[in-house]
Formats: C-alpha cells, structure tokens, sequence
C-alpha cells in the first residue's frame, strides 16, 4: 500500500497539468491522496496536500459549500492525530455549521463532524463542551440507527471514556455496559471488541476497588483474548499485566507475578525486547518486588526500564 501512494504522489505534478492547479478535480485528487497517508500515519506529508485541497476548494467554491466543510474537517483529523489541538479546533468548529447547513442537523455526517469536534475538546481536557457535543452525537446516531447500532456503541464508548476521565466511573459503567451488550449481539460473546469492552468495565471496578467485579471482568477477557487471538498475541500480555497488576495492588503477590513474568515474555517475543510495553511491564513488576523484599530483582528490572526509556527517549511514567 505504502509503494502504491508513493508511485502516485510521483504523478502529483501530471495530474495537475492535467486538471488545472486551482481546479476542484485536482484538489480531489490531493484530498485522496492526503487521506491515503493520513491512513499510513504519514501526517506532515498529508498536511500539505490536505492545505493545497482546501485552499482550491475555499477559492473555487462558496464560503459555505460542503466540500469547503469536508476540507476543513480532513486537515482537522491531520492536526488532531498530531497533537496540534489549537491548529484542529478552529477547523473543525468552522466545519460543522457549514456541514450543517448543507445536510441538515440530524445527517449521520454531523454525527461524525461532532464526534471530532468532542475528541477534540477531550484532548484538550474541556470536559463539558466534550459531553454535550458527544451526547448530541449519540442522538442523532440513535434516531437515524437504532439504539443496537455498532456506530451507536461506538459512541456510548467515547462518552464512556470520558466519563472515566474525569473520575466518574458511575456515569462511566452504563455507557460501557450498554455497549457490551450491543458488541455481544453483533459479534457474540467471545469477540475481541467484547474482550476490549470487559477490560474498560475491569478498570471501573478495580477503581472503585471492587476487586471481585474487576478479577471476573480480566478473566473474561483474558480467556477471550486467547481463545480468538492466540495465547502469544500482545493483548493477551495487556490482559495478563492488567490482572497482575489488580493482584498486585491486591496484596496477591505471587499471583501478580506469575502473571507479570508471562507478559513480559509475550511482549519481549512479539514486539521485541525495548519495546515500550516491556518497559511499562517491567515497571509494574520492579514495583511488585520491592514489595516482597526483593530489592535487587527490582533494580535490575529498573535498570532495563531506563535503558529503554532511553533507547526511545520516552520519560518515565
């Protein structure tokens, strides 16, 4: 995929002969090709083929025509898988009343422009704006879908994320419940989208220190996570940390490690040594150790996190 958008980046400058440089088929074709490598996560080089697409589309078009909302919306995703909060806000906060104007308040299309609109304003930690542009979101999804629909689960699940976020895990467990429910209907119970679904449910209640709820929950998805995707795949190991480390704040000592040690083995096997999942593993187990008196063990383990750490140029946690 990657060698087919670099033979066709090589073609940029015929098609521009060949559709005119301010002509909307040419900002068409940046557009595809912007959102091709926004796919592969090559980011600074879609964005300026994502900038040269809207300023065709700003000058050749109405201010208010859809594909100008469509525009502002692709550069905004650029900036927001970047980081560059400040850059995306204004775009996509200009995008929506065009996409508005045009497709009405209640288009599936809304209901997406909101939705990163809402991620937006999660990122940046406003909370309220967040809530209430994902909420507006879950309506229009629900009237125009079905409230069993996956995009409705979908959803339900941001808003359960930010929830979480914010330390309200009681708003947090219905939003997630219900799209369990809705995950096990689509894909049945032993799915990994239910596994995912579990681990966030696990995560409450090991918050809310309700350690039975929370080892049922990890258990559940462990066994599905190993069932559909092998026993060495690396949500096995993120599953077995998880429930390691619920034993582990638990005072469960031996069992966290025994869980600690097979993930670090899964994630050592499958994603190579330095990764910076061994390196969090490791973490959690240098810890359980000097719990258990073990205070050498502990700093060996230290040390390989920070010569990791290192490797990547990734601040401790």
């Amino acid at each position: 995929m990657e060698h087919d958008i670099d033979q066709l980046l090589k073609q940029l400058s015929e098609k521009e002969a060949a559709f005119g440089g301010d002509s909307p088929k040419f900002a068409d074709y940046l557009t595809a090709m912007g959102l091709n490598l926004y796919q592969e996560s090559r980011f600074e080089e879609a964005e300026p083929l994502l900038i040269r697409a809207l300023s065709i589309r700003e000058k050749a078009l109405a201010v208010d025509h859809p594909d100008v909302g469509i525009g502002l919306n692709n550069l905004g995703m650029i900036y927001l898988a970047q980081g560059r909060y400040a850059d995306a806000e204004p775009l996509f906060s200009r995008a929506l009343p065009i996409q508005e104007r045009a497709l009405g308040s209640e288009h599936l299309s809304i209901a997406a422009a909101l939705l990163n609109l809402a991620e937006l304003h999660r990122m940046m930690r406003k909370f309220d704006g967040a809530e209430q542009l994902y909420k507006r979101a879950l309506i229009i999804r629900e009237r125009q879908l079905g409230n069993d629909h996956l995009e409705v689960g979908e959803t339900l699940e941001s808003l359960g994320y930010l929830f979480f976020d914010q330390g309200r895990n009681s708003d947090a467990e219905p939003m997630f419940r219900r799209v369990l429910a809705i995950n096990e209907k689509e894909f049945g119970s032993d799915h990994p989208a239910v596994a995912n679904t579990l681990t966030s449910l696990a995560s409450l209640y090991s918050e809310a220190d309700q350690f039975d709820k929370a080892e049922q929950f990890y258990r559940r998805a462990l066994a599905i996570r190993e069932k559909s995707l092998s026993t060495e795949h690396p949500k096995v190991a993120e599953s077995l940390n998880s429930l390691g480390r619920l034993y582990h704040q638990n005072g469960k000592y031996v069992r966290a490690e025994s869980l600690y040690v097979r993930a670090v083995e899964i994630f050592e096997s499958t994603l190579g040594q330095d990764h910076a999942s061994v390196a969090s593993c490791l973490e959690d187990y240098a810890e359980l150790l000097r719990k258990m008196d073990r205070e050498m063990d502990a700093v060996a383990l230290e040390q390989r996190v920070y010569l990791i750490r290192r490797k990547h140029d990734l601040a401790p946690r």
